[in-house]
């Protein structure tokens, strides 16, 4: 439920705290067996030694979490320079598409335009009888045609 606090706080902390920690943890268990010789302070060696222990695999156990997590966060910074270059060049893409979609729509369009008037150009050639001019077949044949291939 605190895990982010947690992990706010000790991502905060210097990378070499956690060795010092353990060395500490080694320290503590030293002095430990120093003042064990000693009979007015061998009592609380049975307390000291098991917490200069358990400092020592601590600071050995969160050195290597936060190296755990020092080399996923730059695999997470890896990650967001590529979607960061993703996305630009998507958008790069997006204009180019978008620019090759209106100027083929123009061109339909364009293309559209002169059949039309070319159909009410020659509507007099057409004899209502169903005759057709040569030039008949030549419009319906361009109103077929791709205009975009025609227009390269």
């Amino acid at each position: 439920m605190f895990s982010w606090i947690i992990e706010l706080i000790l991502s905060g902390l210097p990378a070499w705290l956690w060795p010092a920690v353990a060395c500490a943890g080694i320290a503590i268990y030293a002095f430990a067996g120093i003042i064990g010789n000693f009979p007015t302070f061998k009592p609380y060696t049975f307390f000291i030694k098991p917490l200069g222990a358990l400092v020592c695999v601590l600071g050995i156990f969160m050195f290597g979490g936060a190296g755990v997590t020092a080399i996923y966060q730059a695999q997470v910074d890896e990650m967001k320079a590529k979607i960061a270059k993703a996305e630009d060049e998507s958008k790069t893409a997006n204009t180019n598409l978008q620019t090759k979609i209106i100027t083929k729509t123009k061109v339909i369009h364009d293309r559209q335009v002169v059949i039309q008037d070319r159909i009410v150009k020659d509507a007099t050639k057409i004899d209502a009888e169903c005759k057709l001019d040569p030039a008949v077949p030549k419009i319906l044949n361009d109103a077929a045609r791709n205009p975009l291939k025609v227009a390269k």
